[in-house]
């Protein structure tokens, strides 16, 4: 796991690249980001069907095969989460573990759980295979059991936290959180600087920003 200590020697080619990387975010992802936490700060979700849609159409949880009854029991315990001095992430994970996807599989759903667990508490990172991908780390394979899988996740995630944080408090990449504020006219109380990193690395690893070398292509980028 050591690859993804290197990052944080490469992110002058995340500095170099900030009008690309910040403008293939789309202003469609960052108001449907405010939207979700606007709603979710009125009030529960486990009635607001619209926050439910938007949320399943956002995050793509109605493209992972996964039940009905996962979808429930997911908006159940964000609810659940709400009010919690701490939400234990893995927990989190294990509860979700136990419910079945349409195939009749268990499977490890982490970046749904970070996806939940950012909803209630903005302070903490998103991970999906995007920002995995900038760092280096590739999800665990299948084959290896849960427990084994599950710690190659934490592991990760706490490293994404120190790398995050360490971002912030040195004051890196000024210039795409800047240009992101300007942008998407984004004040911070909007979109708070967790929130901020987590868009342009999920953008750097769209535009294959892999390992510290940013590769130009000419694939669709997000509108």
């Amino acid at each position: 796991m050591d690859k993804i200590d290197g990052p944080l020697r490469n992110l002058s080619q995340i500095e170099r690249n900030a009008e690309p990387v910040v403008r293939a975010i789309g202003r469609e992802a960052v108001d449907v980001y405010g939207f979700l936490s606007d709603q979710f700060a009125l009030g529960t979700v486990v009635g607001n069907c619209v926050f439910q849609f938007v949320y399943r159409s956002f995050y793509r949880l109605d493209s992972a095969g996964l039940t009905p009854e996962f979808k429930s029991k997911y908006f159940v315990m964000l609810e659940e989460s709400r009010n919690l001095p701490q939400v234990d992430l893995r927990s989190l994970v294990k509860e979700l573990y136990a419910i079945p996807n349409l195939k009749g599989q268990q499977s490890l759903q982490f970046s749904f759980a970070t996806k939940l667990v950012n909803t209630v508490n903005r302070q903490y990172p998103i991970y999906d295979r995007e920002v995995g991908k900038v760092f280096g780390f590739r999800a665990p394979n299948n084959y290896k059991a849960f427990e084994v899988r599950l710690e190659e996740y934490m592991t990760f995630y706490a490293k994404l936290r120190g790398i995050y944080a360490e971002i912030l408090t040195k004051n890196l990449l000024e210039a795409p959180r800047r240009l992101f504020r300007q942008i998407y006219t984004a004040p911070p109380e909007r979109i708070p600087e967790i929130k901020v990193l987590d868009f342009i690395f999920w953008s750097a690893g769209k535009l294959s920003f892999v390992a510290g070398v940013f590769i130009a292509d000419d694939r669709p980028r997000p509108s």
